[in-house]
Formats: structure tokens, C-alpha cells, sequence
């Protein structure tokens, strides 16, 4: 039975619902995954076809709540709801974050001047995460659910959200 499981074994085997601290969970990179896919989808979805307005309201109320959660240093934690949950560097989340953002700005969806702060923030904080060796650092592992990330972690997936990430930042500079 789930309730019988010590929380951090629990966290281990499946996707936990609350915190310690009784907060959502809400995990970063999943979040930045659909984030993504909706700037991909408005990007190849013509902007007649019905679904594009519904499609592109999401996306914006998703940048506006996503704004909200990002951190002080330019990140987006783990578990956006409950930044003290695993709260610290986490750049596959932010890489995704980073690139939609950034692509909405781009292309005139969200407001460059609410926008650009944030975006010139979280890249700031990617940037900050690259090895000598050029390497993306503080990659959460495979997973499915917000969970410890270490400076060493990285991934296939955490160097794609950077380079998407710096697609759009080439092209915001004027």
C-alpha cells in the first residue's frame, strides 16, 4: 500500500502526489517537455486551422504561471510548486523553459517586455552550468517525478533543451 511506503522509497518507485511539506508536486522537466511541445506545435500548426487559439491560450497561461516559479538565480527547481523539494540547479527543465519562452518572444506571442527579463535570466543560469569540457551540467536523470540531481548529471536530453534553448537566444539578438 503506497501510504505504508517511507516517503523517500515511495519517491523512488512512483510519481508521489504531495511534498513534506504537503505542497504538489508539480515536476519541472515533465512540465518543460509539454511546454516545449506547444511551442513546436504553434510553430508547424497553421494559424487558421481551429485548434491554433486553444492551443495558443494554453501556452500563454502556461508562460505566465511558469514565470511565477522561477527562481531568484534564474532556474526552475525540480518541483515548480515547491521549490524546497529537491530545490536547487536543475537545467533540463530550464533548458526547455528557456527555449519556449524565448521562441514566444520570437514570434510575438508573448511580450518581449515581460518576457525578455526572464528568458535573459534562466539563460544567465544555463550558461553558468556548461563545463570546461562543455558539458551541461545539472541535468536531472531519467525519471518521473521531480528527484536529487547532482552537478555531474547530465544527459542527451539535457544538452538538446540547451541547444533549443540557444536556437531562439541567437535569434532574440537584434
Amino acid at each position: 500500500r503506497p501510504d505504508s511506503v517511507p516517503r523517500e522509497e515511495a519517491r523512488k518507485s512512483y510519481a508521489y502526489q504531495k511534498t513534506a511539506s504537503g505542497k504538489k508536486v508539480i515536476w519541472s522537466r515533465g512540465n518543460g517537455w509539454a511546454f516545449a511541445a506547444l511551442a513546436r506545435i504553434l510553430k508547424y500548426l497553421p494559424k487558421d486551422h481551429a485548434n491554433y487559439e486553444r492551443y495558443k491560450a494554453v501556452f500563454v497561461r502556461m508562460a505566465n504561471e511558469l514565470k511565477g516559479c522561477q527562481q531568484s538565480d534564474g532556474f526552475w527547481y525540480p518541483n515548480l510548486a515547491d521549490p524546497t523539494d529537491y530545490g536547487y540547479t536543475e537545467s533540463s527543465g530550464t533548458g526547455f523553459f528557456t527555449y519556449g519562452l524565448t521562441w514566444g518572444i520570437n514570434n510575438e506571442i508573448l511580450p518581449r517586455s515581460e518576457f525578455l527579463p526572464v528568458v535573459e535570466s534562466s539563460w544567465s543560469a544555463l550558461v553558468s552550468v556548461i563545463n570546461q569540457d562543455g558539458k551541461v551540467e545539472w541535468g536531472q536523470l531519467v525519471g518521473a517525478s521531480p528527484y536529487q540531481v547532482r552537478r555531474e548529471d547530465s544527459h542527451e536530453y539535457v544538452t538538446g533543451t540547451f541547444l533549443l534553448a540557444a536556437s531562439e537566444i541567437y535569434k532574440l539578438i537584434p
